[in-house]
């Protein structure tokens, strides 16, 4: 299997922390949420094994490429709306989330328009880089975060502020009823091979999904599941957890690092969560990106050899983007942020739906 997928994967696992998912884990905590990561991590495992098996029989066609062979242009324009949609809204959860961390721990006097504007900014030229640079750029990340994620995690682990007996006492309400936000929640950690839809183009060789690459996904996703759940039990304590807005930045504040050059592990925690969230926007903006141009390009912008319409839809992209960051606050974000991992079935049936029409018409 292409290393690319890899960092695909494990990339949209690692960036659950820059999403409200481990909050809406940790507030069911005592309400089955350790039963909906159990089912929610099948389920993702079900997903990823599916999805790698389909873009496997078509090396080097992405989903664009695979509508346009075998569908209808009714069926191709409005699935590709559609997930367009989809991955735009996770990226913008994504680029909210970040601002709020942001203003809340590093930069309380900056104003939201400023904080915003930045990121979006650099986003915006990432957004329009190649899709093959795009995939170079997350390798270069992917392996310069390696070291920093290994230290931090390393402390999360070994800190004697961690109280394991409230790590114990969480595991002990595994025989709570399973909730489907937090299944949904947990699902979505798993749905980095789904980017496939635009990135299986430079996959032109035949990928082989071996045992032991299910095997290693599944860990790595069980390790940040356990991470993201029972560290932040572990600092903050089982009863007051579901008080934190930011657990994650909160867990990692109550650690230090005495004889490290930099004291306080919550400053690497930053440093990986931005690094993170930057990644993260740029990979589903660009999907959604890519998915808008091949239904949509206006006459009227070209000049030339030149067309303008990669630039217009990025920049309503960031206005978009500007817009919903400034309006929404941050029970907002967590309210409708529920409501988006609750279409998940509508997704996948979509998804499956359209998978087996592709199948169909590829066999004729």
């Amino acid at each position: 299997m292409s290393r690319f997928l890899y960092y695909l994967i494990f990339t949209n696992m690692m960036a659950i922390i820059t999403t409200p998912i481990p909050r809406i884990l940790l507030v069911q905590s005592a309400d089955g949420a350790i039963g909906s990561m159990l089912i929610g991590t099948a389920a993702g495992m079900l997903f990823t094994y599916i999805t790698i098996k389909f873009f496997i029989q078509f090396p080097g066609m992405d989903f664009i490429d695979l509508l346009q062979a075998y569908t209808s242009s009714s069926v191709r324009i409005s699935v590709t709306i559609y997930f367009a949609i989809l991955w735009y809204i996770a990226g913008l959860i994504t680029l909210i989330m970040t601002v709020f961390l942001l203003i809340t721990f590093l930069t309380p006097e900056m104003s939201i328009y400023t904080i915003t504007l930045s990121i979006v900014v650099t986003v915006f030229f990432g957004v329009l880089l190649k899709s093959k640079s795009v995939l170079f750029t997350l390798e270069i990340v992917f392996i310069l975060m390696i070291p920093v994620g290994v230290l931090m995690f390393f402390k999360l682990y070994s800190a004697s502020e961690v109280d394991w007996d409230q790590a114990r006492l969480a595991l002990m309400h595994i025989n709570q009823m399973p909730k489907y936000s937090s299944i949904a929640a947990t699902f979505f950690m798993f749905l980095g091979c789904s980017n496939l839809i635009v990135f299986n183009r430079y996959f032109k060789e035949k990928q082989k999904l071996s045992s032991l690459s299910l095997a290693a996904i599944g860990i790595f996703g069980v390790f940040m599941l356990v991470t993201s759940y029972f560290i932040p039990i572990g600092l903050s304590g089982f009863d007051q957890i579901d008080q934190l807005i930011f657990p994650w930045t909160s867990s990692a504040d109550a650690v230090r690092m005495k004889f490290g050059i930099i004291e306080r592990v919550v400053f690497i925690f930053m440093f990986l969560f931005v690094t993170l969230a930057f990644v993260s926007i740029i990979i589903h903006w660009h999907v959604s990106y890519k998915l808008i141009l091949s239904v949509f390009r206006l006459k009227a912008l070209q000049v030339k050899q030149q067309n303008f319409t990669p630039f217009l839809v990025v920049l309503v992209f960031a206005s978009l983007g500007l817009w919903l960051t400034a309006l929404l606050s941050q029970y907002d974000l967590y309210h409708y942020t529920r409501y988006y991992y609750y279409a998940m079935p509508l997704f996948l049936a979509v998804f499956f739906l359209t998978m087996m029409a592709i199948k169909k018409g590829a066999s004729k």
